[in-house]
């Protein structure tokens, strides 16, 4: 982590990455900015207050000028210092970051997959995190929220990894500290596997089933016996080129 005198000049200097990173000022200690990739730039202070670490964003680079976020930090970090760790600015709202994290980040989930995912979001995300400071969630947090879920464990599952990829999001933005995640340890519930093999009646009896609609739906009857025979997973047959052969099939 590089450590300088934060001038204005050197603020301006600074140049995005893949990743965002920090600049710590080499004067104040728990002063700095961080550069996102896309080249937003936002003052932060990092300190302790009763052994807990204090992650806030003291304003937006083009909005303020370094030597203004400097004193902001130099007045609010004193106050944490002094055992007033409530004066320091509020953090951004849990739900503002969510929104966009889905904004930003939906390209890499399928339209299918997010919008599952914003369902879970939310019914089971937002109520319990909802107006809350997204720099003040921590691990035991997120453990009593998981907790609350036991009695829909799918749901709980299916939720966690989204919360995660907000709570990860939320650092690459920089309203969080990195390496922070409070998901990170979360082990999924149990469950009995979904998967089942039908009996030698039942695939008889579908087996006359498929006879009688063949002359109507002969391609779906191919592909669901092609299934059966085979162990393929759906997609790759219904898009199976007669070249090829699938995967479990070589």
């Amino acid at each position: 982590m590089a450590t300088l005198r934060l001038t204005q000049a050197r603020v301006d200097a600074l140049k995005p990455r893949k990743a965002a990173y920090d600049v710590r000022d080499r004067d104040l200690k728990g002063f700095g900015v961080r550069v996102l990739p896309t080249g937003a730039k936002r003052y932060f202070i990092h300190s302790q207050h009763n052994g807990r670490r204090v992650w806030k964003i003291v304003g937006q680079a083009g909005a303020i000028s370094a030597d203004e976020a400097r004193d902001r930090a130099r007045t609010l970090l004193a106050s944490i210092r002094k055992g007033n760790g409530d004066v320091a600015l509020p953090d951004t709202p849990f739900e503002t970051v969510a929104d966009e994290v889905f904004r930003r980040y939906a390209r890499n989930w399928k339209p299918s997959t997010l919008k599952v995912n914003q369902d879970y979001y939310r019914t089971r995300i937002l109520p319990w995190f909802g107006g809350r400071p997204i720099g003040d969630i921590a691990a035991r947090d997120v453990r009593q929220w998981f907790a609350s879920l036991h009695e829909t464990p799918v749901a709980a599952d299916r939720s966690a990894p989204i919360l995660s990829v907000i709570m990860r999001q939320a650092e690459v933005y920089g309203y969080r500290p990195e390496g922070t995640n409070p998901c990170t340890g979360i082990r999924r519930y149990r469950r009995q596997g979904r998967e089942r093999f039908l009996s030698t009646a039942e695939v008889s009896r579908l087996g006359a089933v498929l006879t009688r609609h063949e002359a109507d739906h002969s391609q779906v009857v191919a592909i669901i016996r092609l299934l059966l025979l085979t162990g393929c997973r759906k997609s790759e047959i219904v898009t199976l080129n007669p070249i090829y052969s699938c995967r479990s099939c070589r």
